[in-house]
């Protein structure tokens, strides 16, 4: 839905699996698409299918950690409720794992 004066932060799938799904990471897509009434922002008449939604500003800030790095859920984000959901992974098998999938490769782990 579109929030008036809002902040959308898309969050990487490595903040997913340290804060052991309470913050998602979510399907990067730049689109422009309709608002949840079906209208879209600015007409464009020179073609109708192309959506123009309100302006957006957007900055991109990506951390490499050190490939060797343990990634395990933060442990403030395990408890009786919330059971860990990840196992220990290194970071750079991480990335790989996700660079795979991204080219339709499958792995036993994401």
């Amino acid at each position: 839905p579109h929030l008036s004066d809002a902040l959308i932060i898309n969050l990487g799938d490595l903040m997913q699996r340290w804060t052991n799904d309470r913050w998602r990471s979510t399907l990067h897509r730049v689109i422009a698409v309709p608002d949840d009434d079906g209208v879209v922002s600015v007409e464009n008449t020179s073609n109708p299918r192309i959506f123009q939604s309100a302006r957006r500003q957007s900055m991109a800030f990506f951390v490499n950690m050190n490939g060797n790095a343990n990634v395990v859920p933060f442990d403030s984000c395990i408890d009786e409720k919330h059971p860990c959901q990840y196992d220990s992974i290194k970071a750079s098998d991480h990335l790989m794992q996700r660079h795979a999938q991204s080219m339709g490769e499958t792995t036993k782990e994401l």
